[in-house]
């Protein structure tokens, strides 16, 4: 027996199936893990939010920019006008003026007739121009050099037949020849000349005295008609 009174806690009926609190066996609800996966799916969202809006931002907020075009950009429209105007201003006014005065004067001096007369290209003079005289006595050396039989005695007769005397007619012992030619000495000039436009050879070689013969000597080469 205890020494303190009874009081409201001592009464305990006897059928009263309640326990004390601290021997209550609590049972524990078990989580279903809804609130877990829709936590994970608000931070998901969050972290994709922050990955497609902040990120690029920060990546491109002057990165991929000159300094230039970072400096530029931050300027006002009314500054970039005013920068821009003195400048293009300055670059068209210098260069056009200059551009169209000198169209003017190269014009003009095309335009401007000259009173000088033009100079017309000096041609050789002649032989018969320089005071000598054709002498179809002297005589000619005809050699064929062509390689067709008979052709240097064709030659021969045809000049001939102008008056010319012939004082050869041979086969050609000198190198090959890639044309007609017409060797003279210093004085022959007109001779060669005149058997030239006789045989229509256009090739006339004057050389050094004697260099090739004392006479007019013509060479037959390769396709002389």
């Amino acid at each position: 027996m205890t020494k303190y009174p009874r009081d409201e806690f001592d009464q305990v009926p006897e059928t009263y199936d309640r326990q004390g609190v601290h021997r209550a066996h609590v049972d524990v609800k078990k989580s279903s893990g809804l609130g877990l996966i829709i936590l994970a799916s608000v931070l998901a969202l969050a972290v994709g939010a922050v990955s497609f809006f902040v990120v690029p931002l920060l990546g491109a907020g002057g990165a991929g920019l000159p300094a230039t075009q970072t400096a530029t950009a931050a300027e006002s429209p009314a500054a970039a006008m005013e920068s821009a105007e003195p400048t293009a201003a300055a670059a068209a006014k210098p260069t056009a003026k200059p551009t169209v005065e000198a169209a003017k004067e190269s014009e003009e001096a095309t335009v401007e007739p000259t009173d000088e007369p033009a100079e017309e290209p000096s041609e050789e003079p002649s032989a018969e121009a320089a005071g000598e005289a054709v002498n179809r006595a002297d005589p000619l050396l005809i050699f064929n050099a062509a390689g067709v039989t008979g052709l240097g005695g064709t030659v021969s007769e045809r000049v001939s037949a102008d008056g010319w005397s012939v004082a050869m007619v041979d086969n050609w012992q000198g190198g090959a020849m890639p044309n007609s030619v017409i060797y003279y000495n210093p004085g022959q000039a007109a001779n060669a000349e005149a058997v030239g436009q006789l045989l229509g050879i256009t090739d006339l070689r004057e050389t050094a005295q004697g260099a090739v013969s004392l006479y007019v000597t013509v060479v037959l080469g390769p396709g002389f008609q």
